[in-house]
């Protein structure tokens, strides 16, 4: 019922209440109950009841401050309730100083943002958000953030992923320099994996070569040059994969129609999340 029903007609949801709980509503959502005194008591002391309630809320918060990501929660009226810790150095907040606090007076940067309508959402009508945002609280980082209802609560987590949006980035850019190789003609990028296989080529190394990509997949670069030259390339080459500085030189290369081709050439390790992931090499005819 709600409460202005409770109200009008309080006698008759007391007697029905020795029945069975009346559960009273505010704009459409359950916020009390009715019942007889003695029910409440034996809820305060029975492990199923308020008491278990309570130190189950206790261990929910101790667990989440062991999250690597932050955790805001909050009350009905958007008052936060509970952060860890990872959330008050996401935010950059000194600990303890969110709890308390209206959101929006806590973190004054959410006011108006994407975060503040989303959270409001998911109180209206229950139903979770997910959003990746600039962070408005580190210059240049990225948050991706979460709301979500738990019973009562409101649940913000946020995830920093700075480093993620960092390493597409530069995936793209690699890429447009890639295409960019391509459309300039005369500039050759073959990328070789840690065993010294090739990996990718583009165009111009294909044509500098004789050779289409599907034949050059896989084949070991040094194979490819010239017999005098192998030797210094093939240490160079090792040097570079083992961890040694960028190098540069002047190998000879064999075409397809047996011509060597003389070229000038940078070779530069290649980094990956785990470690060497081979070496990339740019090239250019002489």
């Amino acid at each position: 019922m709600t409460a202005a029903e409770f109200v009008r007609k309080f006698a008759r949801f007391r007697d029905e209440a020795h029945d069975e709980p009346v559960f009273i509503t505010h704009h459409g959502r359950e916020t009390h109950v009715l019942c007889p005194i003695n029910v409440w008591h034996n809820l305060e002391a029975h492990p199923g009841g308020l008491a278990r309630d309570a130190r189950n809320d206790s261990a929910n918060f101790a667990l989440a401050d062991w999250i690597d990501d932050g955790i805001i929660a909050c009350d009905e009226e958007l008052r936060v309730v509970f952060a860890n810790r990872n959330a008050h150095a996401l935010v950059k907040a000194r600990s303890g100083t969110l709890s308390g606090r209206i959101l929006t007076e806590a973190l004054p940067m959410t006011a108006g943002s994407l975060l503040e309508a989303q959270a409001r959402q998911t109180l209206v009508h229950g139903h979770p958000n997910m959003a990746d945002i600039p962070s408005p609280f580190v210059a240049g980082g990225w948050l991706r953030f979460q709301t979500f209802p738990l019973d009562d609560r409101l649940v913000i987590r946020l995830h920093d992923i700075t480093h993620e949006m960092d390493s597409h980035f530069k995936a793209n850019v690699k890429e447009a320099i890639i295409r960019a190789l391509d459309q300039h003609g005369e500039v050759s990028y073959v990328r070789v994996s840690l065993r010294g296989t090739i990996d990718r080529v583009d165009k111009p190394f294909c044509d500098l070569v004789d050779l289409p990509e599907d034949r050059l997949i896989g084949v070991t670069l040094t194979d490819l040059v010239s017999v005098p030259d192998k030797p210094q390339f093939r240490e160079k080459l090792e040097c570079v994969l083992r961890g040694g500085e960028p190098v540069r030189l002047n190998p000879h290369f064999l075409s397809n129609s047996g011509d060597f081709k003389p070229v000038q050439m940078s070779l530069v390790r290649l980094d990956g999340t785990y470690g060497c992931e081979g070496a990339v090499a740019v090239i250019t005819a002489l």
